[in-house]
């Protein structure tokens, strides 16, 4: 192979790696709009279906969910609870290895509460976590095929 050949070859490996490591990023980051979204295209099967495998796997703070099918309901409803809420995502650690990857990302959560009769607001309720997650390479793109959000601190209560 020649060194201008070489160097092609390895420039497109490189650029693909870039490629996979912020699609796979940018996954995350949609997950996380979706859950601070009111807008009905971000809370919606076609939305889901961006995001995740049909087969998925959720485990969240507000439990355990498979598929994409009821996902609707399963992340809608702690929305329900919050009049906002805030979710970042940082320090993304993405491991691709072909057509399979591994992740773990930080995410930093702020639940505001509805306003009592009075219009006043009680504490925020706020908190940490590890966003552990796999994904597959779909002739769509890259998709999560299992995510665990892990709670690392709480500051708050909810409903307090």
């Amino acid at each position: 192979m020649t060194d201008l050949a070489h160097e092609i070859t390895e420039l497109r490996r490189d650029v693909r790696t870039l490629a996979d490591h912020a699609a796979l990023t940018t996954l995350l980051d949609r997950f996380a709009a979706g859950l601070d979204s009111t807008a009905p295209d971000r809370n919606d099967e076609t939305w889901y279906r961006s995001l995740f495998t049909e087969d998925v796997r959720l485990e969240l703070p507000n439990g355990v969910h498979h598929g994409t099918a009821g996902l609707d309901g399963f992340l809608g409803a702690p929305k329900k609870a919050w009049a906002r809420t805030h979710h970042l995502v940082t320090n993304p650690v993405v491991t691709v290895d072909g057509d399979r990857a591994t992740g773990r990302a930080n995410a930093h959560a702020t639940h505001v509460p509805h306003p009592a009769e009075d219009g006043t607001t009680g504490p925020l309720f706020v908190g940490g976590a590890h966003y552990d997650y796999t994904a597959v390479r779909t002739a769509d793109g890259w998709r999560v095929d299992a995510l665990t959000a892990s709670v690392v601190w709480v500051e708050g209560a909810p409903g307090a």
